[in-house]
C-alpha cells in the first residue's frame, strides 16, 4: 500500500492485494482491496437479511418471491449508499436437485473508488 506524506499526516494512497493472477492467468480484477472489501460487504449483508427473515421458511413460489424481494431491497441499499453501480436480475428458484434448497441467483458491479485525478493543463500567455 502506497503512503502519501502531506503536511505531516500519512495516509494511503491506494490498497491493493497481492492478487495478480486467477487460474494462472493475468487477472487485475482483485487487485484493488476495495473491490475485496465491497464483496466482502454485499454477500454477507444479503445472506443475513435472509437468514433474519427465512429461517423454518417453506420453499414455496410465495416465499421465493420475498426472498427476491429482500435481495432487491439489500441491494438497493447498496446501492444508495455507493457501494455498488448496479446489478442484475435477481433470480429465484427451488433446487431441482433438492426441494429444501433454494436458490438465489444476482450479479453487482463494484463502485470503484477514485485513487488519483490526472489533470492535463493548456495554458496560454
Amino acid at each position: 500500500t502506497p503512503l502519501e506524506c502531506v503536511a505531516g499526516v500519512v495516509s494511503p494512497v491506494r490498497g491493493v492485494t497481492t492478487r495478480t493472477k486467477t487460474g494462472g492467468a493475468a487477472d487485475a480484477t482483485w487487485r484493488e482491496l476495495t473491490t475485496i472489501l465491497i464483496v466482502d460487504d454485499v454477500i454477507p449483508s444479503v445472506r443475513s437479511a435472509l437468514r433474519s427473515r427465512f429461517s423454518r421458511s417453506k420453499n414455496n413460489a410465495r416465499n421465493r418471491a420475498a426472498i427476491r424481494s429482500q435481495v432487491i431491497v439489500e441491494l438497493e441499499k447498496k446501492l444508495a449508499a455507493e457501494i455498488i453501480d448496479g446489478y442484475d436480475e435477481v433470480r429465484v428458484s427451488a433446487s431441482p436437485e433438492d426441494p429444501t434448497v433454494c436458490l438465489v441467483e444476482f450479479g453487482f458491479a463494484v463502485a470503484h473508488g477514485l485513487n488519483q485525478v490526472h489533470l492535463t493543463v493548456h495554458i496560454e500567455i
